[in-house]
């Protein structure tokens, strides 16, 4: 179903089985600690590719109900590029104005053949939102707060909040882009 999803909403690559997400990384910042490194975007990377084919070293942590629905779906997200951009503006709302040049963010990048996800200040106590599919491609994509994107487990170095460091928001909103609830 996940797999269904995805080809509905992005033009992705399946070679032996496994779909093939290239992912363009946004970082839109005001300040340097906003401006995250390679070192923690790649370490999403990895967050996600162990978490969408149940590879995590914590799966024994997945909730009894939620174990039978556990497992590899055959998605392996690349990155393809990291764009960024410094702003005067200081914090981000969903109204997908980060989304846009026009507003001082980005446009999204090839949106029907790439996964985009803006990093930046959400605001609000903000940790991430995701357009489901069937949205417009001006505004696909995800959102993560920059110091809940990445892992502090992978990359220790990076600039992360107090409770959200493993890289699971932007799992949970990656979800939400393939069409789960």
């Amino acid at each position: 179903n996940v797999q269904r999803n995805l080809q509905n909403h992005v033009q992705a690559k399946l070679v032996n089985g496994v779909i093939t997400i290239p992912v363009v990384v946004n970082v839109i910042y005001n300040t340097t600690a906003q401006n995250i490194s390679l070192s923690q975007i790649q370490s999403q990377i990895a967050v996600l590719n162990e978490d969408y084919n149940a590879k995590n070293a914590d799966t024994s942590l997945i909730p009894t109900i939620f174990k039978s629905v556990k497992g590899n779906v055959r998605i392996s997200f690349v990155l393809d590029s990291v764009r960024r951009k410094s702003t005067t503006k200081t914090s981000w709302t969903t109204n997908d104005a980060v989304k846009k040049t026009s507003s001082g963010g980005l446009d999204p990048l090839s949106p029907t053949t790439k996964l985009n996800l803006w990093v930046c200040n959400l605001g609000s106590g903000l940790l991430g939102y995701a357009q489901f599919p069937g949205g417009s491609s001006t505004t696909d994509g995800v959102v993560i707060l920059y110091s809940a994107f990445g892992s502090k487990l992978k990359y220790s170095a990076g600039t992360y909040t107090t409770t959200y460091n493993l890289g699971r928001t932007a799992t949970h909103e990656v979800g939400h882009w393939l069409n789960l609830r």
